[in-house]
């Protein structure tokens, strides 16, 4: 009869592989942010609008996302949820170093929407998965890990990318037999779609795939049965899903566009804003990641909807800096904005992650995790930069009123989708306090 596992052994490789899909995130943000930097060389070298430019951003990746996300979430819930990651990391890292020798609209179109795909696995499968490695009171830990690999995914695509284009700009436009001219800003997307191949060896060879928790149904669940439960949790998922749309509109937008707003309203091209923003972002994205997941546990010993109630103050404090940022006289004041904004606006990531997994079941989760994770990517990942370029374009009607454009949109969606938040943390308490006793 075989021994039973080390509890430390087992302990260690959970958090390994925490570790290991934090990386993952980060690759997954990195290859999905990277083109926001490059929207003023795309325009010039392709001779687009700032709408075509939006559906690159948006339409493109999103999609695709929807339309892979739900059927692989079946496979998630039944099967290796380590193999799935792997492959699919394996794809959208070639489909991004592709992009590096695209030669039209088009063809980065078509790259965009293979990563869109490819990425639409991540989520789902790696919340799933961390759900299993540790313990239920270390999950707003576990998950600020990931969340980490997130922010600092978005803030590195700024960071080295920019670098890059900095060691690069001077680097003319070069013609290669056979595939037609590379320019300068496309060697970044050669660059940085590397190491996700790396990581994806890595990650099929040394990541064991762990027991799922409670599991009743090695099946999975039907469609019914998942649609079935968000019918008796409406009360929770209804205003939660609402919120976490709206800001998903508002920060998909800005992260798309901020690039471009500090290089039209205050002068900074991709090779200073990128690694400005990268290195603001990183910075506070680990300051509220480590405070939000603390906060949630200590809330947690006291309050049964602890994790939902940081989620709510987190975007209680960051949105009215949100707003007043893009009004700033210099961008010295904007990137203070931004950073202080930024420290709260994490903050809620590892309680929200926490609050959908402890509500569902095992075999359950990746399809409740991707109908959050694909409808906010599909709807604010599309609807946020589209809206955006379309409102700069035709309400606008010049390029240097980008900020007063990002300003409504804050004020349209912001309070709403704090309310919202607000309307979702009773329902979640007393689901948390029925699942306790049932763990029990």
């Amino acid at each position: 009869m075989p021994a039973d596992p080390d509890p430390d052994d087992t302990s260690r490789r959970g958090w390994y592989t925490v570790i290991l899909l934090g990386i993952v995130s980060t690759l997954s943000f990195v290859d999905r942010g990277v083109m926001a930097l490059f929207v003023q060389p795309m325009k010039r070298d392709f001779h687009l609008s700032d709408t075509e430019v939006s559906l690159l951003l948006g339409l493109a990746f999103t999609i695709p996302y929807v339309i892979v996300g739900f059927p692989m979430a079946r496979f998630i819930d039944r099967g290796s949820r380590r193999n799935l990651i792997a492959g699919c990391l394996a794809v959208w890292s070639f489909a991004t170093g592709a992009c590096g020798i695209a030669q039209n609209y088009w063809t980065l179109f078509v790259c965009r929407f293979v990563t869109g795909g490819a990425e639409s696995v991540n989520t789902s499968g790696s919340l799933s998965m961390i759900a299993d490695c540790v313990p239920r009171e270390k999950m707003p830990r576990a998950f600020a890990i990931q969340s980490a690999g997130v922010a600092g995914g978005a803030a590195l695509s700024l960071l080295i990318g920019g670098v890059l284009y900095g060691l690069l700009v001077k680097v003319p436009p070069t013609h290669v037999p056979l595939i037609g001219v590379i320019h300068n800003w496309q060697l970044v997307f050669m660059i940085v779609g590397i190491p996700g191949l790396l990581v994806a060896g890595l990650m099929f060879f040394t990541v064991p795939e762990p027991r799922r928790k409670r599991g009743t149904r090695p099946g999975g669940y039907p469609l019914r049965e998942v649609l079935s439960l968000v019918k008796q949790q409406q009360s929770l998922h209804l205003p939660l899903l609402g919120g976490m749309l709206l800001l998903a509109i508002m920060t998909s937008g800005f992260a798309a566009w901020m690039p471009a707003f500090y290089e039209r309203t205050y002068g900074w091209g991709p090779e200073k804003v990128g690694p400005m923003l990268g290195a603001v972002s990183l910075f506070t994205s680990i300051i509220g990641l480590i405070a939000g997941a603390r906060l949630a546990e200590w809330f947690g010993k006291r309050r049964d909807d602890a994790n939902l109630r940081v989620l709510f103050l987190a975007h209680l404090l960051s949105q009215p800096l949100l707003i007043i940022m893009p009004l700033m006289p210099n961008p010295w004041l904007a990137l203070g904005c931004a950073a202080i904004s930024g420290v709260f606006g994490v903050m809620g990531g590892p309680g929200f992650s926490a609050a959908i997994q402890i509500t569902t079941p095992n075999e359950m989760r990746a399809q409740i995790n991707v109908m959050y994770a694909a409808s906010i990517t599909a709807i604010g990942g599309s609807v946020g930069p589209t809206l955006i370029g379309f409102l700069t374009d035709f309400v606008a009607g010049s390029e240097a009123d980008l900020r007063y454009v990002l300003v409504a949109v804050k004020l349209l969606f912001g309070p709403l989708a704090v309310y919202l938040i607000w309307r979702s943390m009773a329902p979640y308490g007393k689901l948390f306090r029925q699942d306790l006793d049932e763990a029990r």
